[in-house]
């Protein structure tokens, strides 16, 4: 597991890990720096296979989260060694959109490294079926998603004279596409501040020691979205209940994603969502009626969001698609789908 604790990554490892706990013996091997990891147990830190604990030392398979870190190929050829299958989770990192990113660089690492520790593994977990047809490695793909635990309150009253559009996660503005984001804002500017309508932007100010807020700032302003964008601080806990309660719709515009936590969490919340197409959710969101799919460019965005306002009596309706969404993405029916899927394919001989 790697150690960003800013990415969606570091968020759903520990969540895999809990549910799948519930069904089989499982452990978590951090091979990352020391992150807090809310009780999660067991937990290692070990620097090689050998020195891990009996019986995680010779498991029946483990499982990878993530491709490019440098540790994995040399893991998995002691694994292979030891008659051990493995697994991948890319997490989205091998669908087109995201080896475009940084292509050079990611080209000469898959032929040195990564394509053979891809072609390797009894099998490529895609988070969503859009992830898996757009992958460009590995044999054997199949669908396990995220998951997402019940909120103890849910969204039950929407803003009446306004409305309000969040967003919370990163700020990579490529990547998590912010830049058309506030592009479509710009583009409904006066229609927008003509119904009350604002964007909060929640998220780490920092990332790898680059400032996103800095970069935001920039986009705001060269966007002139001023009076309707609102940055802030990165939440969590309470606060971040708080903040996705008090809002009207979850808006995400990312370029390419494996399954964001942010866009489940809002959905449990039960708050109607406008997506891209590179959330990889776009579409179920769109066919269960709990939100909109934007498609991939700031018309389309802007279009959703003009359509969210006139249609901002229906809120209510597209809040109750979006709970009755995020049911089918429990972590327990997530991790059962996870370990059948293992078991099928190691059966098979894979």
């Amino acid at each position: 597991m790697p150690a960003d604790t800013c990415s969606g990554v570091r968020c759903a490892v520990p969540g895999h890990v809990r549910a799948q706990k519930r069904f089989a013996d499982t452990a978590l091997w951090n091979l990352g720096e020391r992150v807090d990891l809310d009780g999660l147990s067991p937990v290692f830190d070990a620097e090689s296979l050998d020195t891990l604990p009996m019986p995680y030392r010779r498991p029946d398979a483990a499982v990878f989260h993530e491709i490019y870190i440098p540790r994995f190929p040399a893991i998995a050829k002691q694994l292979r060694k030891s008659g051990i299958p493995y697994f991948i989770v890319p997490h989205g990192s091998l669908r087109r959109g995201a080896q475009q990113h940084s292509r050079l660089k990611k080209t000469a690492a898959n032929l040195l490294l990564f394509r053979s520790f891809c072609d390797r593994a009894a099998g490529i977990q895609c988070l969503t079926e859009q992830e898996k047809r757009e992958s460009v490695m590995g044999k054997r793909l199949f669908v396990a998603p995220n998951g997402v635990d019940p909120q103890p309150q849910t969204k039950r009253r929407f803003h009446s004279d306004s409305t309000r559009f969040i967003y919370v996660g990163r700020l990579d503005s490529h990547v998590k596409g912010l830049d058309r984001m506030l592009k479509a804002f710009a583009a409904e500017k006066a229609f927008l501040l003509e119904k009350g309508c604002t964007l909060d932007l929640y998220g780490p100010a920092e990332e790898r020691g680059v400032s996103r807020a800095d970069e935001v700032r920039a986009l705001i302003a060269e966007t002139g979205t001023e009076a309707l964008v609102t940055l802030h601080p990165a939440v969590y806990g309470e606060e971040k209940r708080r903040v996705l309660l008090d809002a009207d719709v979850f808006i995400q515009t990312s370029r390419t994603e494996g399954m964001p936590l942010g866009v489940l969490e809002a959905l449990s919340y039960g708050l109607p969502c406008l997506l891209t197409e590179g959330t990889s959710l776009a579409q179920a969101v769109s066919d269960t009626g709990a939100g909109r799919n934007a498609g991939s460019t700031v018309d389309g965005i802007a279009e959703a969001l003009a359509q969210f306002v006139r249609d901002r009596d229906r809120l209510p309706q597209l809040s109750a698609n979006a709970l009755a969404l995020s049911q089918a993405y429990s972590w327990d029916a997530a991790a059962r789908r996870a370990i059948d899927a293992y078991r099928a394919l190691l059966s098979n001989g894979s």
